[in-house]
């Protein structure tokens, strides 16, 4: 079918050219530069490296002279068939493409979310078990305080110095004074085991209400605000899957409309993609920001983590010393302290967090022997390749590079990517296009009018459809050669315009 289609529209440029071979195209170009240059181009057909041509594209222009030797009638309904049914397979082809992309993408997207979520409620359930830690440490010290004003409330009352002693009115007779210079040392200690009581109580009040509690709450401030934010995250996802779901059913509708209804399209297949891959993108990077985000997460709640477990270690070691000064020294009292010194928090803590504690082995073999990655790029540096990105295009005719202007007094020049697409339309792109680009411009083709502002600028007016009246809009853009320019001004009116369009 490629030599036929190539055939027909060689005999549908042939009799073009020989019809009109007399008339000036252009009023800006001369004529006879302008007719070399269209008789000696040649739109070469597409292979599967350059996505610059277009697929059936005319192999040669037969020079006007040559008209007369190799006319062929044409029978204009079958030429017009074939045309037609090349567009299909190229729809066709770019359909399945994207069908492919996107389940590839679904599914590496589901993954890493799924991964990203076991992850965070594995953190989550250890921060869980800390609190609880935290709570039974403060409840503990609160206990001890009740029962420390106990024994307070009695050593004031409790008091030896009335051994052996008579009262006579207000004088007490001491009957044996040197015992009772014995129990005047007794008292005097525990006097004060009481003073050293009352600075226990104060400094387990103190740390208690300031360090412990203070701790707690920042602690789960933090924590919140990640949790928070993590929900965010999510919602923001299910709203941009939501946007995805919605841009590719509108694309296979259209798809379905073209190939089983046999509609004819109203708006440009390629844009249809485009604004499908413009919403896969944007779930991808945000996808990317979620795991980067986890990781920032994870180092916090580890930071957090230090800090508490720093906090409590000091409070069993002051606590330890508290209890001597108010009852004396135990004999396990050297190892309890040298135990407590020996803990390295530090060392612990990333222990804890570390990344072969939090992921299971299946989840790490995933990564390592699947994804051939490491963990941390994983998830930040996430990203879907499409394997059809170094590919030529089915839905793309041709592309140009150029420069447009955007100004509105005097001119600006901005560089753009120029795509004309199988259904006959102009898009244009800020920079180069990819197959994620998002086109800034469309223009149908029908009825364009080009005019040569000098041997670099082109300005071409277009006709945009309305509801109740066409309206008109006009591009200037600017190439660094004249045969570029040239090159797509022969382009638009053999192949742009042809009568027999690809849709």
């Amino acid at each position: 079918m490629s030599d036929q289609l190539d055939q027909l529209q060689e005999g549908i440029v042939q009799n073009e050219v020989s019809e009109n071979r007399d008339q000036e195209l252009f009023d800006q170009m001369a004529s006879r530069q302008y007719n070399e240059k269209k008789q000696n181009l040649q739109i070469e057909e597409e292979d599967g490296g350059d996505q610059n041509q277009p697929v059936g594209a005319i192999s040669e222009v037969v020079k006007p002279d040559e008209n007369k030797k190799n006319t062929v009638l044409i029978n204009k309904a079958e030429t017009k068939r074939i045309v037609h049914q090349a567009a299909l397979e190229r729809k066709t082809e770019a359909f399945e493409q994207t069908k492919s992309f996107e389940l590839h993408r679904s599914t590496q997207i589901l993954q890493h979310r799924q991964l990203v979520d076991s992850v965070w409620a594995r953190l989550q359930k250890v921060v869980a078990s800390s609190d609880e830690s935290m709570k039974f440490l403060t409840s503990f010290m609160k206990q001890r305080i009740e029962q420390e004003e106990l024994q307070l409330k009695y050593s004031q009352t409790a008091s030896l110095n009335r051994l052996f002693k008579e009262f006579d009115g207000r004088i007490m007779q001491c009957n044996y004074p040197e015992f009772s210079k014995a129990v005047r040392t007794i008292d005097s200690a525990m006097e004060r085991q009481t003073d050293q009581i009352k600075i226990f109580i104060t400094w387990m009040q103190n740390q208690t209400r300031e360090r412990l509690e203070q701790e707690m709450n920042n602690f789960t401030n933090q924590n919140r605000d990640l949790i928070n934010s993590y929900n965010r995250y999510k919602k923001t996802l299910i709203d941009l899957d939501k946007d995805v779901i919605k841009y590719f059913n509108k694309y296979d509708k259209m798809y379905q409309n073209i190939t089983i209804k046999g509609k004819k399209p109203q708006k440009d297949f390629l844009r249809a993609e485009l604004k499908y891959k413009q919403a896969a993108s944007k779930v991808i990077v945000f996808q990317r920001e979620f795991g980067t985000w986890l990781l920032n997460s994870w180092n916090e709640i580890k930071q957090l983590e230090t800090q508490r477990l720093d906090l409590v270690n000091h409070t069993l070691l002051e606590f330890q010393n508290q209890v001597m000064n108010v009852y004396g020294k135990i004999p396990q009292h050297d190892s309890i302290i040298g135990a407590l010194n020996g803990v390295k928090v530090q060392q612990e803590v990333n222990n804890l967090y570390s990344y072969d504690f939090v992921l299971t082995k299946q989840e790490l073999e995933f990564i390592q022997t699947e994804q051939q990655q490491e963990l941390v790029k994983y998830f930040q540096n996430f990203q879907v390749i499409d394997k059809y990105a170094e590919q030529s295009h089915p839905l793309i005719l041709k592309q140009f590079s150029a420069q447009r202007d955007v100004g509105t007094i005097g001119k600006t020049w901005i560089e753009t990517g120029i795509i004309i697409t199988v259904d006959h339309y102009f898009l244009t792109f800020d920079g180069k296009p990819t197959r994620f680009s998002k086109p800034e411009n469309k223009y149908p083709l029908d009825g364009m009018k080009m005019t040569t502002k000098n041997a670099l600028e082109l300005e071409i007016q277009f006709v945009i459809p309305g509801l109740v009246m066409d309206s008109k809009k006009k591009l200037l853009i600017q190439f660094k050669k004249s045969d570029e320019l040239e090159e797509i001004m022969y382009f638009l009116e053999t192949v742009g315009q042809n009568k027999f369009a690809l849709n």
